[in-house]
């Protein structure tokens, strides 16, 4: 029964790592707490959905084509909405206050938009793999097995690019000193706008691979938002590798919890973890604190 509840808590939180990466790249490049991600998740369930359905794409071809789709319409998003009130001070009251009312626009207009364009019923995603596999105690279906193998994929892809290659490192350069990188020359505007197509990205492949475990429908952004925000504090702003152990530590304290004490409860225990996280570490799990 543990062991069996372990491999869930991993899936549920694989696909909670890969949305708060997105969210945590955000506001690691851009100090932008970007509350329209989660309909940006859901935008990309609704794309590849699309493409499975009606156009009968392959999952596992539509999937890269739906992130690329998304990609572009993030970068989109950022140079027609954001990046016009992102050109004052990082550190004025006012410009904060703009891009928070300008992040919580984008989220009802693309959840409005999606419910003109694909209504308000939830829709089944499918991949087309069946079968399970069988390991002592552990029943797993090949689905969320796959989940696991993409969630490692994408994972191990955003670390070759952050760190194996020169646009990485100039996100980095912007991530610890934006006014540093633009002083030697590096374009901040580009590097953004290129994180927030990473960002959309993946987005993209967590709200896809939630689908095919759950349903698609247009209110399923607001649950991850909500989830990589906590995360995101969890594992310490801006911190990858704290994205990555905080969605996997979240998925299996949700899903242990729910199983031995309560599922109506699973919410008060994220929140539980993360008020303690904060009295015993407030910087998070690989976040450094304040000087």
């Amino acid at each position: 029964m543990l062991a069996q509840q372990i491999a869930n808590g991993l899936v549920l939180g694989s696909i909670y790592a890969l949305s708060a990466l997105g969210f945590t790249l955000i506001f690691g490049a851009a100090r932008v707490v970007n509350f329209a991600y989660g309909e940006v998740l859901m935008l990309g369930a609704f794309f590849t959905l699309t493409l499975v359905t009606v156009l009968d794409v392959n999952f596992f071809v539509a999937l890269p084509i739906a992130m690329a789709g998304i990609a572009v319409l993030s970068v989109v998003l950022f140079y027609t909405t954001l990046r016009p009130v992102m050109q004052g001070s990082f550190t004025s009251l006012h410009s904060e206050l703009q891009i928070i009312l300008v992040t919580l626009g984008l989220l009802y207009v693309l959840h409005e938009g999606a419910i003109l364009i694909w209504g308000t019923a939830p829709r089944s995603l499918e991949m087309g793999i069946e079968g399970v596999l069988i390991v002592g105690d552990v029943v797993m279906t090949y689905k969320r097995l796959v989940v696991i193998g993409i969630m490692i994929l994408l994972v191990g892809g955003l670390y070759w690019l952050l760190y194996r290659t020169k646009i990485g490192k100039a996100l980095r350069a912007i991530a610890q000193n934006r006014e540093g990188a633009n002083a030697i020359g590096l374009n901040a505007d580009r590097i953004v706008a290129f994180v927030f197509a990473v960002s959309g990205a993946m987005a993209c492949a967590a709200g896809s691979l939630l689908g095919t475990l759950y349903a698609v429908d247009s209110t399923m952004g607001s649950g991850p938002i909500l989830k990589s925000f906590v995360i995101v504090i969890f594992g310490g702003l801006g911190s990858v590798p704290g994205a990555i152990v905080g969605g996997l530590v979240i998925g299996l304290i949700e899903t242990l919890g729910g199983a031995y004490i309560s599922f109506a409860f699973k919410d008060v225990f994220t929140f539980l973890a993360l008020i303690a996280m904060l009295l015993l570490r407030p910087a998070g799990l690989f976040g450094r604190a304040a000087a």
